[in-house]
């Protein structure tokens, strides 16, 4: 097993977002579509990009308006959003000895590149692939498939890491090497039960993955 290169997920693994997605989706939804969802109901419809799960409760022509109010809550709250401790020095790391870094994430293109310029993270991946890019989200292995594809690099020399169960999923489907982040998994046990390769109890392990 020969680790070329790494994908990662955004939210729940880089950054430490879920509490104000929580909060915009209850906004915007309960503003547009008159409905009350709960933290777990919000966590278990992530895996398509966010206009598709606001397409579920939100009329099509309040959709765009809808979308741009969530966007305008992160956007006015982004001070809100911090990355996972050591996630920078790994990144950082990773980039000085030349391992080659992609993501994959569920949510919408144009809000994950905002989130990786707030962040001053976009630096460090050389691709970003989100659910809008693929016919098929995860936990399908499309995702995953397509940053291996666009790295130049078999998904059986890549490493998958991700918070969800459903990461470890998209991971095993395309043939990726798994490895669970259980800093930032709202769900452990849907976690482990999907058995990934590695358990990551902080972003520094992966560097003990690669014996660095």
């Amino acid at each position: 097993m020969e680790i070329k290169g790494i994908i990662f997920d955004l939210d729940g693994t880089l950054i430490d977002s879920y509490p104000l997605t929580t909060i915009a989706f209850q906004k915007v939804l309960k503003k547009w579509g008159d409905v009350d969802l709960s933290e777990d109901e919000i966590y278990l419809s992530f895996g398509p990009p966010e206009k598709v799960i606001f397409k579920r409760y939100v009329k099509e022509e309040k959709l765009e308006e809808c979308y741009q109010d969530y966007v305008k809550i992160f956007e006015e709250n982004s001070k809100d959003i911090k990355l996972f401790g050591g996630v920078r020095e790994v990144l950082e790391e990773l980039r000085r000895i030349e391992i080659p870094m992609g993501i994959f994430t569920g949510r919408g293109r144009e809000l994950s590149l905002r989130l990786l310029h707030l962040k001053n993270l976009s630096q460090f991946f050389k691709e970003l692939v989100s659910s809008e890019d693929v016919p098929n989200p995860k936990p399908y292995p499309d995702g995953v498939e397509e940053v291996c594809r666009r790295l130049g690099l078999k998904p059986s020399n890549c490493l998958h890491v991700g918070d969800s169960f459903m990461d470890i999923l998209a991971g095993k489907r395309a043939g990726a090497i798994t490895a669970g982040a259980v800093w930032g998994t709202r769900n452990l046990e849907k976690l482990l039960k999907e058995e990934p390769a590695f358990l990551l109890k902080s972003p520094e392990d992966i560097l003990r993955i690669l014996k660095i």
